[in-house]
This record gives C-alpha cells, sequence and structure tokens, in this order.
C-alpha cells in the first residue's frame, strides 16, 4: 500500500506562461522559505507554453522535501483564470498562496502570513507588497490600522489576489475566476472576498511580495494590455458590480457593507483605476473612447448615486469621463492620479 500523505498546510499555486526567464527566481524564493517545506504543497499550472518553461519547473521537483509539487499544463487559455481555478480545486493545504511566475516571495513571508491567519482567526492575510521599478497596491494607510479588521475603505487599493487565503473560505464563496476576463480578473474575486471575510489581517512587519514589471508574454490568447477594446479593459466591472449587488440582495450585514463597498470602489476606480487606462491610452482618440464606455457603465452601476461619498478627484474624473475631447479627459486624468499619490504619501 501506498503511504497515505499528510494533509500539508499551505498549497502555494504558481500559474506561469512563457515564463522561462523568471520562474527559477520565482519558484527559488518558494525554496527558500522560512516555513518548513514538508508542510508546503506547491501546484504550477502552466499555460500552453513552448518556451523553457516547463523543463524549469520540473528541475525544482527534488529541490526540498516538499509535501507534494504537483505541474500541470494545459492548453493556452491567454489569462490566469483558469489555471487559478485549478489552483483552488486541487489544494489540499489549509491555506492557499497565489504566486505569479514573474513575481517573488520575501524569504520569511509564508511563515509571517499563517501565523497572522491563526493568531487572528483570519479568512483572508494581506502581506506587505514591494514594488519592483513600479508600485505597490499596498493597503492606503495601512501603518494607521489594527492588525485585524472586519472591513476598512483601505483595502481596496490592494485587490491583487496574491494572498493568503483560508482554502475553504475562497471555496465557498460561490465566486469562481471568470476566464473571459483578460484583466483585472481578480477583482471581482477580492471584492468578494473582502464582503463576506469575518476577519482580514494585515502583515507589515514583513516584505512579502515582490510585485514585478514584467514584460507580458506574448503569443496567441495573451494580448497586451494597450490592445485592449474599451469593452474588453472594462469587463470585469460587470462581475465586480454583480459580486456587489448580490451581497446587497442578502439583506443585513452583507447588505450595509456592499453599499460602502459600492462606494468605496468607485472612488477607487475613479481616482486610480481609470485614471492608469486612460493614460495608457496611444492617442486622444482611443482615451475618449474608452471614457465613453466608463461613462456608461459608471450610469449603469450607479457612480452618481455613491456621489455623496466621493472624494473631489473621484469627482472630478467622473464629470470628465463625460467629455468628448480626449485630450481634455487625458489632462484630467494625469491631474487626478497625480493628487492620488500625492494623497498616499500623506496618509
Amino acid at each position: 500500500m501506498r503511504p497515505t500523505l499528510k494533509r500539508p498546510l499551505l498549497t502555494v499555486g504558481v500559474t506561469s506562461y512563457h515564463s522561462a526567464s523568471t520562474i527559477t527566481r520565482c519558484l527559488q524564493s518558494v525554496v527558500d522559505q522560512s516555513l518548513d517545506a514538508s508542510r508546503t504543497e506547491v501546484v504550477v499550472v502552466d499555460d500552453g507554453s513552448t518556451d523553457q518553461t516547463l523543463s524549469l519547473v520540473r528541475g525544482f521537483r527534488r529541490s526540498v522535501p516538499w509535501a507534494r509539487f504537483t505541474v500541470l499544463s494545459q492548453r493556452n487559455t491567454g489569462n490566469a483564470s483558469t489555471g487559478r481555478n485549478r489552483i483552488l480545486d486541487s489544494a489540499r493545504g489549509k491555506y492557499v498562496f497565489f504566486l505569479d511566475a514573474d513575481d517573488y516571495l520575501g524569504p520569511q513571508a509564508l511563515e509571517a502570513m499563517i501565523r497572522s491567519a491563526r493568531r487572528h482567526s483570519s479568512e483572508v492575510v494581506i502581506g506587505r507588497y514591494v514594488g519592483v521599478e513600479r508600485s505597490a497596491p499596498n493597503v492606503l494607510g495601512a501603518e494607521h490600522f489594527p492588525a485585524r479588521q472586519e472591513y476598512h475603505t483601505g483595502w481596496l487599493n490592494s485587490l491583487h489576489v496574491q494572498k493568503l487565503f483560508r482554502a475553504d473560505f475562497l471555496r465557498g464563496l460561490g465566486y469562481r475566476f471568470n476566464p473571459q476576463l483578460n484583466y483585472a480578473n481578480d477583482h471581482p474575486m477580492m471584492l468578494q472576498a473582502f464582503l463576506h471575510a469575518q476577519r482580514v489581517s494585515l502583515v507589515n512587519s514583513v516584505d512579502c511580495y515582490f510585485l514585478t514589471l514584467a514584460e507580458q508574454p506574448t503569443g496567441q490568447g495573451h494580448v497586451s494590455r494597450a490592445e485592449l477594446s474599451p469593452a474588453e479593459q472594462l469587463r470585469f466591472l460587470h462581475d465586480c458590480f454583480g459580486v456587489i449587488a448580490l451581497a446587497r440582495g442578502q439583506g443585513g450585514r452583507s447588505a450595509e457593507l456592499a453599499g460602502r463597498v459600492r462606494a468605496d470602489y468607485w472612488n477607487r476606480l475613479l481616482k486610480l483605476h481609470l485614471p492608469v487606462l486612460v493614460l495608457r491610452k496611444s492617442d486622444d482618440a482611443a482615451a475618449a473612447e474608452l471614457g465613453a464606455a466608463a461613462a456608461n457603465l459608471a450610469e449603469i452601476y450607479g457612480a452618481q448615486t455613491s456621489r455623496a461619498r466621493l472624494t473631489g478627484p473621484a469627482k472630478k474624473m467622473l464629470q470628465a469621463l463625460g467629455t468628448d475631447s480626449g485630450a481634455q479627459l487625458r489632462q484630467v486624468a494625469a491631474q487626478v492620479r497625480q493628487q492620488a499619490s500625492r494623497d498616499a504619501v500623506q496618509l
């Protein structure tokens, strides 16, 4: 009889595509964790790479005494959603952490986050991000927050999915990563998690996740964010506001919290996210097209009804979305983005 494998404490799930230049650094950062490797399961899901990614990944099978090391390969899907769903389906750990192949972990990250999850009975743990030649999506004003909270608006600055989750909590949310979203597919999942978690804790004493500015992989199904049409770029908002609407329909605490989250999320979109998307457009016509699409969604999903809770820069951006002038919209987007950066520094 084959021996029964002890259930690992943690599943680290890695999604990769044409990641030969970064996957070794990524997986070595898991090898170098202070957390005992025998408590850690690693699941790598590769999205149809044709470079050396898979051969490099398989070289890590025997690097340390993992609880289990699994490599799954699939046909190219063009996004991380299918891979993340497969990781969640197969994860045997009590906790699961999603790691992108172009990023890497600080050596104490997983141990520190699991310690926080246990201490605070947290379903979600946000570790401190470090931006590598890019900004870091840390919780705004995190240094002033208690270690554990039920909800704070600053969480919505940190909607990347590279966090520690209690696996059964995430599987029980009733939402899956949507394979139809080629952009921002982690936003709906994080909104769902923040809406339903009883406890979210922060680890600010350790550099946990190093977020890089890697070149986007090319190939069938993998397109640059700049190449996406406005409808494709903003498609994630339908899922996001759908998640919020379902929570509002549950009544009680969920409904009250969902109302706050909707207003806070519009603040985030208008101050941070939409200005960046506008400024990435190559010309004024493309910016105006994106602005018109965003204005339509703002009308559908209640940005105006949240207006009383919008900040000055957010209101300014909302008004600018209605202009026909791409040049004017880009000018306002630059002003709003600069103000948001100054506000973040002052927190």
